[in-house]
């Protein structure tokens, strides 16, 4: 027979008590959502019938539910491999993304999206990295485009974004494209139904929660079940609190139930419960699994929508249970969405697994927090302002061990996305997290506290950080020795709000009953082992990409990877560590690798590194009495010192950054940095201009790139160019801008030292312009040395012993030869371009080169099969950069031509014929001009 659950089922548990342990297990409301395919552009669409392609059910239908609240997008049409998709609207607060998600067999499937009412001018497809302009098609009516996912990326996902770019802080609608792997049928529980009807199948083990829930609700009717908190002595009574003294035997007021739609709702006045609302059935379902360990070990969600408080598990421990696991599974179509919560200060997260063990949710079904509802003015009203209410999230593991997510998605979080506080060994495997739009904190993985966290698949839409962890303690706001707190109630003046205070401290408590611990002590172990690979996330408001670090109180923060690692859009910085404004962490090492950071909105340098500088720490006994911090670790509480010792590891290898910022990046405090083949606006680093640092308490720095001949390679001190063209003389080329040509071109037509001066006849002349930065200076060098590599030269008539020099003076792209101020690379022209006088002593030489037996054809484009000859042309050029650093100035712009000899036309290799698609044949990075350095 079937054990009823015991008496931890209470419909209406006691008033919080922290001694007590409440064991309720909520269950959430989660938004049927967004989906769509995974994409993956490659210039090639390969066979539709290749692809099996299973597109999901509509959210929230089912179980008497017949309308899904999803709405079709009216901007996108979707097919993957041939088979429609439908994209989704998401309008939460604005509408940034319409979502379009399928699952198939196939990484790489092809993607085809049409935009009836859209003229397609520009598409970008991120992470950029593995989505270049030329992997997408466009129709001949521009309605159309076509992309193949990468397999290089190694993604279940992309954005795709019409006539726009990661620079757009909102979309317009964006398409974000979800490509889950086809689902493993063994995760799938037996759903054969109880022959009782009851929903409890104790030969298959699961408990089908729509049938349950049908049978309680009937049995258990919210209006009789809920009753409003009673009035209970205040765990602050007879206490001072900013000079205010809290009368002996202080209560909180007795509670109301009120109308659902009541604004600013605060403890202890409670939302009366809709009759549908499901939270007490969902922890009579947990209650009855419990009672029955060797029987029942799933909870079932069916098709259909369920609305509650959140699924919420407290004190369960899988391993009692059949199989040793309690699994959770969500049908495709299953929506569990969150109600309004209770009061202001309820804690009411989409998912809470708290004091548990040995759980594994599967399923594609949606967790929707409903956190607009909550929090927007236009509607309820409630603040979730941290000295007013409760910190919580989508997903949350505290104080949890051995908790697994498998194809969870979750959307319209309250707060963070996916969090972490005191928790070990959980593991995520292809999580989503959709919650695109501005409200506070809406962290992408947050994983504040914990050992052996592995995420493996994440894709989140979000405000604040990608990633944050170390952010010990985020509800310390809310406890009632918090400034924010007793300010908000004028504690300390002569108009206190006792009764007001008090009762914000029974909501405090409430939760800390319910929990099983207090505000500050959430986090309450240093972290370590924890491990983000093969995730795609996008930011709108605020927050950084990697940011690791703040408010650790005392903790340390040890062995952090990344592995393929994707940011777009991250408004603040790229990667962050911060050892403020509460006790320094001890962070030991962090790695990041085969990842790549758009860098369009950064106000900040790709890196902030923050390490210990070896002075000391102090926690004293007050902070870990009554603050949460570290206790000492002799157990005395007495106050201890520590010390802020450096990063002992920070790596970055095989990392692209999507542009180059004017602002370097500061390291400070490392023992070991490693920085090895970076890649910057598409080229590898090779010059530490492509990438400056400023380095403080930095023990060793190695950074490296891997050459062409696969040979590992220190980055040259100095500049890679910025621009570079060569301008013509001759009639045809006079008008002509050529920065982007594959090769410099100098020719000596012999008026003016450099051939400067030539204004009419019939000339042809050359002069070649390059331009440095300077930004990654940080003294005047004592030395400073141009390299070019050398093609060959035009005519065969040349003898190849001829010999001949480079001339090369600095100029102003201010001072033109058309009388303007405005000459710059990718506009200059011979009748346009920087105006100057060459004399002996004004230019630096190169050393006499002989010109050899390369010959290079007149013309663009037809060299670009040619041979190079390779010599490194280099010209001594210390005083033009001291001088210009002297005078401050951003960048070097260089003229360049050849000395003379009868037709004497040489060609270098430009920055364009180094490196990209479109090279010459036989170019290598290396070869791109450049300055080296001696410091």
């Amino acid at each position: 027979m079937i054990r009823p659950a015991g008496g931890d089922a209470d419909p209406n548990p006691a008033p919080a008590r922290r001694s007590s342990r409440v064991k309720r297990f909520i269950a959430a409301a989660a938004g049927a959502t967004i989906a769509v395919a995974n994409l993956m552009l490659t210039g090639v669409v390969p066979a539709h019938a290749a692809t099996a392609v299973h597109t999901y059910a509509p959210t929230g239908v089912g179980g008497g539910t017949t309308t899904s609240p999803d709405v079709a997008s009216t901007k996108y049409q979707v097919q993957v491999a041939g088979t429609p998709v439908q994209a989704v609207q998401y309008t939460e607060n604005g509408h940034n993304f319409d979502i379009a998600r399928f699952a198939s067999d196939s990484r790489t499937p092809t993607i085809t999206v049409t935009l009836p009412s859209t003229t397609i001018d520009t598409v970008n497809i991120y992470p950029a990295r593995y989505y270049p302009s030329s992997s997408v098609s466009v129709s001949a009516d521009k309605h159309t485009l076509t992309f193949q996912m990468s397999a290089d990326a190694g993604l279940n996902q992309a954005i795709v974004m019409v006539n726009g770019d990661s620079t757009n802080a909102t979309g317009q609608p964006y398409l974000a494209v979800v490509n889950d792997p086809l689902e493993d049928p063994a995760r799938r529980p037996n759903t054969t139904s109880a022959p009782d009807g009851s929903g409890v199948n104790l030969q298959t083990g699961v408990l089908n929660f729509q049938e349950f829930a049908a049978k309680y609700l009937a049995a258990h009717p919210n209006s009789a079940a809920q009753k409003a908190p009673a009035a209970t002595t205040s765990s602050m009574a007879g206490k001072t609190v900013n000079g205010t003294a809290i009368p002996a035997g202080q209560k909180t007021s007795a509670g109301s139930l009120v109308s659902a739609s009541s604004v600013n709702v605060r403890y202890p006045n409670v939302r009366v419960m809709a009759a549908n609302d499901v939270t007490y059935a969902l922890q009579a379902a947990i209650d009855t699994i419990k009672a029955n360990p060797t029987a029942l070990n799933t909870l079932y969600f069916p098709n259909g929508t369920y609305v509650s408080s959140g699924l919420l598990v407290n004190g369960l421990d899988g391993s009692k249970l059949k199989g040793g696991k309690l699994k959770i599974y969500t049908d495709e179509g299953a929506l569990l969405k969150n109600r309004v919560q209770g009061y202001m200060e309820a804690f009411e997260p989409a998912v809470g697994i708290i004091n548990s063990s040995n759980i594994e949710f599967d399923g594609r079904g949606v967790f929707d927090g409903n956190g607009v509802a909550n929090y927007n003015a236009r509607s309820i009203g409630d603040s979730h302002d941290a000295y007013r209410s409760q910190h919580q999230g989508g997903v949350m593991v505290m104080h949890s061990s051995d908790i697994t997510f498998n194809d969870t998605y979750v959307r319209d979080a309250k707060q963070w996305n996916y969090e972490t506080h005191t928790a070990t060994r959980v593991t995520f495997n292809n999580i989503k997290a959709l919650t695109p739009y501005r409200q506070p904190w809406i962290d992408g993985t947050d994983f504040a506290s914990g050992q052996d966290i592995t995420a493996n698949g994440v894709f989140t839409l979000g405000n604040d950080d990608a990633f944050a962890s170390g952010h010990y303690n985020p509800s310390d706001g809310f406890t009632p020795l918090a400034p924010g707190v007793w300010n908000n109630f004028q504690l300390g003046t002569s108009t206190p709000d006792v009764q007001g205070y008090v009762n914000a401290v029974g909501a405090h408590d409430t939760v800390a009953d319910e929990l099983g611990f207090d505000s500050y002590h959430w986090d309450s172990q240093d972290s370590k082992n924890i491990s983000v690979s093969n995730t795609l996330n996008w930011s709108v408001g605020a927050g950084n990409s990697i940011r690791i670090g703040w408010n650790s109180y005392g903790y340390r923060l040890n062995n952090y990877t990344f592995d393929n690692f994707n940011s777009v859009s991250a408004p603040a910085g790229g990667i962050f560590t911060q050892n403020s404004p509460k006790p320094y962490p001890r962070i030991s090492s962090i790695v990041v690798k085969n990842s790549s950071f758009d860098t369009s909105r950064y106000t900040s340098g790709p890196i902030r590194l923050n390490g210990g500088n070896g002075s000391t720490q102090t926690i004293t006994a007050d902070e870990q009495a009554n603050y949460g911090l570290a206790p000492n670790p002799d157990g005395s509480g007495t106050a201890y010192t520590y010390t802020k010792t450096p990063i002992s590891t920070f790596k970055l290898d095989n990392v692209w950054f999507s542009q180059q910022k004017t602002n370097s990046n500061p390291l400070n405090g490392a023992t070991n940095v490693t920085l090895n083949n970076l890649r910057v606006a598409g080229q590898l680093v090779r010059y530490t201009s492509q990438f400056p640092l400023t380095t403080s308490g930095i023990g060793t720095l190695t950074t490296t790139y891997t050459d062409a001949n696969g040979r590992t390679q220190n980055v040259k001190p100095g500049a890679l160019t910025n621009g570079d063209t060569w301008v013509g003389a001759w009639t045809g080329d006079q008008t002509k801008n050529n920065s982007s040509d594959l090769t410099l071109i100098t020719r000596n037509t012999g008026v003016g030292l450099m051939g400067e001066q030539y204004t009419t006849g019939s000339g042809d002349g050359k002069l070649s312009y390059i331009q440095f930065p300077l930004s990654g200076l940080t003294k005047a060098p004592s030395q400073a040395t141009l390299h070019l590599t050398y093609v060959g030269h035009r005519y065969s008539s040349v003898p190849s012993t001829d010999t001949d020099q480079l001339l090369v003076q600095p100029v102003s792209d201010t001072t033109c030869t058309g009388g303007g101020t405005s000459c710059p690379i990718n506009t200059m022209t011979w009748q346009n371009r920087p105006s100057f006088t060459a004399t002996t002593p004004s230019v630096a030489k190169s050393a006499t080169f002989t010109l050899g037996s390369t010959l290079i054809p007149e013309g663009g484009g037809t060299h670009q099969g040619n041979a190079i000859d390779g010599h490194d042309i280099t010209v001594d050029i210390t005083s033009f950069v001291q001088k210009a650093y002297a005078a401050n100035q951003s960048t070097l712009l260089l003229a360049v031509c050849n000395a003379g000899g009868t037709n004497h036309e040489l060609r270098f290799v430009s920055s364009e014929g180094a490196t990209g698609s479109g090279k010459l044949t036989n170019g290598t990075a290396e070869m791109a001009p450049g300055v080296t350095v001696t410091p």
